[in-house]
């Protein structure tokens, strides 16, 4: 693993016929990686003020750059802009806590993270949104989505908004509200995946970067909502370490939520971003998804959809990490023992292999790095299961965690 001295997050530009921002990134400008995204979606392009325009590209430059920033996260960060102190706190923050678990998982100090500046010159010129009731829906495949989807559908105009792909899983819970998401595709710098196998990798904060593309995206097409679906289970952290919070869902923290508003509020725009479920703990949004029955077919809340490797065509849920085992407890807790089977396609309490994470996530002190609720709602979810049990034999799972 060679020394490197800096990071670099160069330039971007952006082109108006094609819709695609290209950003440049590099290590001692040396080693550089380019990434695109691509905002052409089936809407009609709005107006746009250049100047915004490049606040907001030049802040989700930044956001992009922890993708790259991770393989030597030992450099000096240099940026093409100057921060303010109130900015630097920000993005400080970000990087520091956005990569708790991989900083946990690869043994390195947190505090590492050192911001330069490399011009002086940074508009921070912000948008004034219209007064519209047009929201933009960040669609994943999980039942968090389509719960916060039936409290706001009859209430605004809306869009679903997706980054990356549109996988079928996707597509078919999309089907069935009817609506066509809105595609922005993300190419990461092809040498990324080979470097990552010599360099450092792990965990990144998708959801916080998904957020400043879609402040980008609502502004390209006139929308004054984001509404994400961040749950308060999502504020637990999985286990502290020198003396540091470590918590997989910090983007999806109500800190983060609050913190993101603020600096969007200070030197980007107006606009609400808002979770609609961040006051309410996974069991209480279990108890609404089950009245959605008509979603059990087509959703999954299995990550391995996530990676690239991962095709979802003929499988939705794995069956082997801690979130299908973490959803197979909840969902049994709530509904039939042979409609969760319907929805796994097979018993999970009855999966020897999955023993240990199933004590992971009821006993040990330590959460697993996955997007599963608090300790206490599993050991609820507990509870409630083997009440339903009382008179029936227990499965090998739920008898070996009693």
């Amino acid at each position: 693993m060679q020394k490197i001295d800096n990071f670099y997050i160069e330039w971007f530009k952006f082109n108006k016929d094609s819709k695609i921002a290209t950003f440049h990134f590099s290590f001692d400008k040396k080693v550089n990686f380019e990434e695109k995204i691509d905002f052409n979606v089936w809407k009609k392009l709005n107006n746009f003020d250049e100047e915004i325009l490049n606040n907001l590209l030049t802040n989700l430059s930044i956001a992009l750059g922890i993708s790259y920033y991770k393989l030597y996260p030992f450099t000096n960060i240099v940026l093409p802009i100057k921060l303010d102190n109130k900015q630097l706190n920000f993005w400080n923050k970000f990087y520091t806590n956005g990569l708790g678990e991989f900083f946990y998982t690869n043994n390195i100090n947190p505090w590492v993270i050192n911001f330069q500046n490399w011009i002086q010159t940074f508009s921070t010129k912000i948008w004034e949104v219209e007064k519209q009731n047009k929201a933009l829906l960040l669609w994943w495949w999980g039942k968090d989505s389509i719960v916060w989807y039936s409290m706001i559908k009859d209430k605004y105009d809306y869009d679903l908004f997706v980054v990356w792909k549109i996988d079928k899983i996707k597509q078919d819970t999309a089907n069935i509200v009817w609506k066509q998401p809105l595609l922005i595709r993300r190419y990461l710098s092809e040498n990324l995946f080979e470097l990552n196998k010599t360099y450092y990798n792990w965990h990144v904060p998708i959801t916080w970067i998904i957020s400043f593309i879609s402040l980008i995206t609502s502004y390209l097409y006139r929308y004054n909502y984001i509404f994400t679906s961040n749950e308060k289970s999502a504020w637990e952290e999985n286990t502290i370490w020198k003396w540091y919070k470590i918590n997989h869902q910090y983007s999806k923290s109500l800190e983060f939520e609050e913190d993101f508003k603020q600096y969007n509020l200070d030197f980007i725009n107006w606009i609400e971003y808002k979770s609609l479920l961040s006051t309410m703990l996974e069991i209480d949004i279990v108890e609404k998804f089950i009245k959605l029955e008509e979603f059990f077919p087509y959703f999954s809340s299995c990550n391995r959809n996530f990676k690239i490797t991962w095709t979802s065509q003929t499988k939705r849920w794995c069956c082997n990490c801690e979130k299908c085992a973490f959803v197979y407890l909840i969902l049994s807790a709530y509904l039939p023992k042979e409609k969760v089977i319907n929805i796994f396609w097979e018993d999970l309490f009855e999966n020897k292999n999955l023993l240990e994470t199933y004590k992971w996530l009821i006993w040990k002190n330590i959460k697993p790095f996955e997007c599963v609720w608090t300790h206490n709602e599993s050991k609820k979810a507990l509870e409630l299961i083997l009440k339903k049990y009382k008179w029936e034999k227990l499965p090998f799972i739920l008898k070996n965690l009693t």
